[in-house]
């Protein structure tokens, strides 16, 4: 179907290396809990920087929404790295258990939804 397919060695490559990083998560999940809130405080803290910047640059309708938005993201950012290594045992679980919520929200208003379609 794909005739001679260029990407076999980089899919095998991501492969393996997803199961070796994997087997890390499981096999030291406490230290792996402490690496990924470190990454995610970084990540909020520069999309922070990055969502309040950029209004500014970029003509944007609404800027004061992109700003707040911004602003609040730095802030969590700056929460989970002044918190780290503590911050690792329970930014994970939080952030997880606040997506949960929300897509359970989204899914019952979705369901009401189609029940009036009905």
């Amino acid at each position: 179907m794909v005739g001679k397919w260029a990407g076999l060695y980089q899919h095998w490559l991501g492969a393996v290396l997803f199961g070796v990083l994997g087997a890390l998560i499981v096999w030291r999940p406490l230290v792996t809990a402490e690496i990924l809130t470190l990454l995610m405080g970084a990540f909020f803290l520069v999309a922070g920087l990055f969502q309040l910047i950029t209004p500014f640059v970029v003509s944007l309708p609404d800027w004061g929404w992109h700003a707040l938005n911004g602003v609040i993201t730095l802030l969590l950012g700056i929460l989970i790295l002044v918190q780290w290594p503590v911050s690792g045992l329970w930014v994970i679980g939080l952030f997880v258990g606040i997506e949960l919520i929300f897509y359970g929200g989204a899914w019952i208003v979705l369901a009401l939804n189609l029940r009036s379609l009905a």
